[in-house]
């Protein structure tokens, strides 16, 4: 599912995350939920000279009203996925909406809008 304020280096770093999660899952069973259940969780992050801190956990059960929560173990899992995304795509500054289903075979990121990856080397900074 891609947004359309998605860009094509969103879907990069994007490809490149999920990647990395299936490297690193070595294939035991994450998370409680199936994927049946259809649930995305939103996480809303506000960045600040590159330290990511996570505002919002939200769920939404696609095709349900039904009101939707992510388990304290699900909440660390998604908050670690989250700013490994935010690490590997170099964003420094600014809030960040990801977002993440949970499957049986580890967690995989759906689509993040707001990246905005540190400029390259190359000039002054501050210190």
């Amino acid at each position: 599912m891609r947004h359309p304020e998605d860009s094509p280096a969103d879907e990069s770093v994007l490809n490149r995350i999920n990647q990395e999660l299936a490297r690193v899952g070595g294939g035991e069973p994450r998370g409680t939920r199936e994927p049946s259940e259809g649930t995305e969780f939103l996480i809303t992050t506000v960045t600040e000279s590159g330290m990511h801190q996570v505002v919002d956990v939200a769920a939404r059960r696609l095709g349900s009203s039904e009101p939707s929560e992510a388990t304290p173990d699900e909440q660390v899992e998604l908050r670690s996925v989250v700013r490994a995304l935010l690490d590997l795509a170099g964003h420094s500054a600014g809030p960040v909406r990801t977002s993440v289903v949970l499957l049986a075979e580890g967690p995989r990121v759906v689509a993040c809008s707001g990246l905005v990856p540190t400029p390259p080397s190359g000039g002054r900074t501050a210190g």
